[in-house]
């Protein structure tokens, strides 16, 4: 009760401060106006659970925000051509960040997206998303079709997705390389190039995909690090590029012909499936993403997009090219590196370098047998210091960087031995360039995933000013399971400990990290499972990290804005910032939890453009409906 009555508080303090912002924007003609709302502000910006106050409408011109406050306050700044709409008391919020996804690789396994960009002139593509049962009987089939279809020496690329709520990612997944295998396809398309793709990772190639891959990045390859090439950037294990050649299965390795091969001279398909595949995620909320770009082929596309102003949300991106590590050992590469982060337009900027390969799942933790050691001990510790060639080559790259003033960033993070090591290269590279603490909490380091985070390490994390992201739908979808099985009870309360980091005040941005898309997850699942730490059966996983729904919502927001170092633009809805929010169909912070799975949202801007609005607001509105999931023919063209 005592905690309620100082967030009351508090927001009735925000309230009373919040004039200053109508009084500012009074000379601006609004092109639109939204009002008779729940403007969640969010304008204070700690590292808590207070959301600022709720005003009833905002007031936006060109691609920003000038005003929130009052009805009578905001709509008195109406010209002649301010558009006007009635919110009806829903609620608006600012827009959603994923600041770890991968919208490269997921965009492309939604079926409608496929349907509008793809013909069989391109290449031919066929999509599973039935049952594992029906997924083995239909795929000798389907796959036989497709090579019917094709043309000698075009691609076919067959995807075999895991199901509306990815209930069957782990029997589908399993498929590759075993029931579905090298031989198989080799046998059925000799004479085409094929990928088979999981509905999140994994892969296969037949010869014919390998031998295209391998020649299309000619001399290079042999100037790529055996330990982060194409086949092993996210493997690591010893032998694994072998291990690929001759059987064609890979868990990432996809990316690389399908963005640099598949669409080899096709910048423009591949860069209209990524424009589409954004837009779909603003119906979601989402404003913002961001990525590691791993290829040559995404970013000509994503460039492109920013190029023609076609860019559906704001894209921060990361460097990350592993395969040349030799390239963080000259000195201007790695200056010049550094000296473009924060540069680039307002949509697309690159906000921090992962120099040197993910961070592996090794742990402290001793393991609940000898064979799940064993198991870790294969993947490799990526920052190993013993390691005289892997470990101390991967630091060197991560050093050199950080000594160089660059932001570390967008590093796929697993076990917390690895993330030990990275703090120990942070703090020695930042003392040898004679750092300050504020100079060194000014970079804001970051790192992603958080799947192990020994709590211990969380006043080193708050003493250098790092953030941490966190991907909680692992938890909806039953990671905490395996977590338990192999590490116990300690390893699930180090999944995404949410609250211990913001007890601590440290602060966190929101992930989703997995292609939700073709299925019935919405971001406000992953809100959900931060707050009740409940999979899809119900059973709760490490409750004592439970936050409550304004603190997740904070990081969502808030989390992004800082985790991109955009938070004088982007986080909270105040006159100055760019107008990026959305409108939902229902009371988020007052609705019961398990409603918070049927949120919808009813409309999204970004920069003063609307990118999302469903057909039934489209109409009260007076304005033509907007976005992939409305014209393509998704669940939001029917509310």
């Amino acid at each position: 009760m005592k905690n309620r009555f100082v967030l009351q508080m508090a927001v009735m303090l925000w309230t009373l401060g919040s004039g200053s912002q109508f009084l500012q924007a009074q000379q601006q003609v609004p092109d639109y106006i939204l009002y008779n709302g729940k403007v969640v502000t969010l304008s204070d910006q700690g590292v808590n659970e207070i959301v600022g106050p709720i005003v009833q409408a905002l007031a936006v011109t060109g691609n920003s925000i000038v005003a929130t406050g009052t009805d009578a306050q905001v709509r008195a700044l109406a010209g002649p051509n301010t558009k006007s709409v009635d919110l009806k008391g829903r609620m608006v919020i600012p827009g959603f960040g994923a600041t770890h996804d991968h919208p490269d690789q997921w965009n492309p396994l939604n079926p409608l997206i496929q349907k509008k960009v793809l013909n069989d002139s391109i290449h031919v593509e066929r999509t599973l998303n039935v049952s594992p049962d029906q997924t083995l009987q239909q795929f000798p089939r389907v796959l036989e079709e497709a090579v019917g279809k094709a043309k000698p020496g075009q691609w076919i690329r067959i995807n075999m997705l895991y199901g509306d709520e990815y209930q069957w990612s782990d029997e589908i997944g399993g498929f590759i390389g075993r029931q579905i295998n090298k031989e198989m396809v080799d046998m059925i398309a000799p004479n085409n190039p094929l990928i088979v793709r999981g509905g999140m990772t994994g892969m296969l190639l037949n010869q014919k995909g390998l031998d295209e891959t391998r020649a299309h990045y000619g001399d290079e390859w042999a100037k790529f690090d055996p330990g982060t090439n194409p086949w092993t950037v996210s493997g690591g294990a010893k032998g694994e590029e072998e291990k690929v050649w001759r059987t064609g299965v890979s868990g990432t390795g996809y990316r690389y012909p399908e963005q640099d091969v598949l669409y080899k001279g096709k910048t423009d398909v591949l860069a209209e499936i990524y424009r589409l595949g954004l837009s779909w995620m603003t119906g979601y909320g989402q404003t913002l993403n961001v990525t590691n770009i791993y290829t040559a082929g995404a970013m000509a596309a994503y460039s492109s997009l920013d190029q023609k102003g076609q860019l559906p949300m704001r894209f921060p991106w990361v460097w990350y090219w592993p395969p040349r590590k030799d390239f963080f050992l000259d000195q201007y590469f790695v200056n010049a590196l550094v000296a473009m982060i924060d540069q680039g337009s307002d949509y697309f900027w690159l906000t921090a370098i992962n120099a040197a390969t993910n961070l592996r799942a090794c742990t402290s933790l001793p393991g609940t047998s000898p064979e799940v050691k064993a198991r870790e001990r294969q993947q490799q510790c990526a920052l190993d210091p013993n390691d005289p060639d892997y470990g101390q080559k991967n630091r060197q790259m991560i050093y050199n960087v950080i000594k160089a003033g660059g932001r570390f960033g967008g590093a796929h993070t697993s076990g917390d031995q690895d993330q030990a090591y990275l703090l120990d290269i942070i703090e020695q590279a930042s003392k040898d360039a004679g750092m300050t603490i504020e100079q060194i909490r000014a970079k804001r380091h970051a790192y992603d995933h958080i799947p192990m985070l020994n709590t211990a390490l969380i006043p080193r994390l708050k003493n250098l000013g790092m953030m941490v992201g966190g991907y909680d739908i692992r938890i909806y979808t039953s990671g905490a399971a395996d977590r338990l099985k192999d590490y116990g009870e300690q390893a699930v309360d180090w999944m995404f400990p949410r609250k211990s980091l913001l007890d601590a005040g440290v602060r966190s941005s929101v992930e989703i990290d997995m292609p939700i898309d073709y299925t019935n997850i919405t971001y406000f699942y992953v809100l959900y499972s931060a707050i009740t730490r409940k999979d899809r059966n119900g059973q709760v996983w490490g409750p004592r990290q439970a936050v409550s729904r304004e603190a997740i919502l904070k990081s969502a927001t808030q989390g992004a804005a800082y985790y991109t170092k955009r938070e004088t633009k982007l986080g909270s809805l105040e006159a100055g910032k760019w107008a990026d929010f959305s409108v939902l169909d229902r009371d988020y912070l007052t609705i019961p939890v398990d409603d918070i799975l049927n949120i919808r949202v009813m409309m999204t801007m970004v920069g003063g453009k609307i990118q999302h609005l469903v057909p039934s607001v489209a109409r009260e509105w007076g304005l033509p409906p907007a976005g992939a999931q409305v014209e393509l023919g998704g669940k939001a063209a029917q509310y």
